[in-house]
């Protein structure tokens, strides 16, 4: 199905005012006119990440529509990851030969806030490497002593294991070694508290699954490197030996996301994948909920999906038939949730609507449901990776055309 008619079934919330035709500046890329297209909402979510980063690399992290203004929450990880997508989307439109100009703009907001997670790493006393810190959210250090600390420690762990795999993919694209000094740093210290993960029970340690991708990516790109590869062998293991308990899309999300990058013929890899996924969509999301933003499942269900190999046994297939199908589902509902260019108001429900002129100032950002009018980067850069798992078909007609032309 077209998604031009998805999105007539599925756009309830937002009004279409008018056509919006921008051709992008030097520092910001170009915006499609209405959307039609997956591509389009693609080039939207980058907008809005790149418009709403700072001359320091970090981004402007959440705003409330109803209170008309931003949260004082932050979070290191959806900072991190907010680099990491825009990182992804810039080799997509590499890869799929694409809109160059705006993959250069792309690439140098990445730039900018690698910087920025270079600028904020530092070392925690006796461990190895650095981490990119700050308090998990600027509130601090709350009353809980400890267990805040560890909290906040292993928060840096994952927001660290984001940057590195980001830079990891910056430098395989681009050849560059302007981050190689806290590439080595971060990959030192991603080893050293994978280690100290590995002694302690899989339940207990809940940001592991972002040191796992990286290690994994670390592993691809420099193959060479034995102690990566010895510790990213154990901490596979580690998964797929007794999947963890998960709470949420959250923990399936980026488990998924490493599976996937396991070897194609791992059959304890696709166990894996296919046990979590299961329990996904047969116990913790066995509903679809149309009100709220599905892009973290989706992108979840797409990466659990394709770990699943079209020639695995028919048990296997039906469950990557079945993920790839909701994965669709909750990502073309969350398409509902995009602010589209001159928008100004939202549907809060039956007969409430909340306007408001902020919304022509975030452009391409997500909102997280009909009950909650807000917007942050983490959520934005979510449905940016989501929506690159559905573009096949925007890709096979662009090409279609290329080659009519020729």
């Amino acid at each position: 199905m077209k998604i031009r008619m998805l999105f007539a079934l599925l756009f309830l919330t937002a009004a279409l005012t008018g056509c919006f035709e921008k051709k992008g500046t030097d520092d910001q890329p170009a915006l499609p006119e209405q959307p039609s297209k997956v591509l389009d909402y693609l080039a939207l979510s980058a907008h809005s990440l790149i418009s709403q980063q700072q001359p320091d690399g970090f981004f402007k992290y959440e705003y409330d529509f109803v209170a008309g203004a931003y949260t004082p929450w932050d979070n290191v990880i959806h900072q991190a990851r907010a680099g990491f997508a825009l990182m992804q989307y810039y080799t997509f439109l590499i890869n799929a030969g694409i809109d160059p100009r705006n993959a250069a703009i792309v690439l140098e907001s990445v730039r900018k806030a690698l910087k920025g997670y270079e600028s904020a790493s530092v070392t925690h006393n006796s461990m190895p490497g650095k981490l990119l810190s700050f308090y998990y959210s600027k509130g601090g250090i709350g009353k809980n002593g400890t267990q805040d600390k560890l909290q906040r420690l292993e928060a840096e762990i994952a927001a660290s294991a984001f940057a590195l795999t980001t830079a990891l993919y910056h430098w395989n694209m681009t050849n560059s070694n302007e981050f190689e000094s806290i590439r080595r740093e971060w990959r030192d210290a991603m080893l050293y508290h994978a280690r100290k993960a590995l002694a302690t029970p899989l339940e207990k340690r809940p940001f592991m699954a972002p040191l796992w991708l990286a290690l994994t990516v670390y592993n691809q790109t420099d193959p060479t490197d034995g102690e990566v590869a010895k510790t990213l062998k154990s901490v596979t293991a580690y998964f797929t030996r007794s999947p963890r308990p998960m709470k949420n899309a959250e923990d399936y999300s980026w488990d998924m996301m490493a599976a996937h990058l396991q070897s194609s013929d791992n059959l304890p890899i696709q166990s894996f994948a296919a046990r979590q996924t299961l329990t996904i969509t047969e116990t913790l999301y066995a509903g679809h909920d149309t009100d709220v933003n599905g892009c973290l499942l989706s992108l979840g269900l797409a990466e659990g999906a394709q770990t699943i190999k079209p020639d695995a046994s028919p048990d296997l297939r039906r469950i990557r038939q079945a993920a790839l199908g909701r994965g669709q589902l909750e990502y073309y509902n969350s398409l509902k949730y995009t602010i589209l260019p001159n928008q100004t108001w939202i549907s809060l429900g039956p007969g409430r609507t909340l306007h408001s002129q902020d919304f022509k100032r975030f452009t391409g950002a997500s909102l997280f449901g009909v009950h909650m009018p807000r917007t942050n980067v983490g959520l934005t850069g979510l449905c940016l990776l989501a929506g690159m798992r559905f573009a096949t078909e925007d890709l096979k007609e662009i090409r279609q055309k290329s080659e009519l032309a020729h």
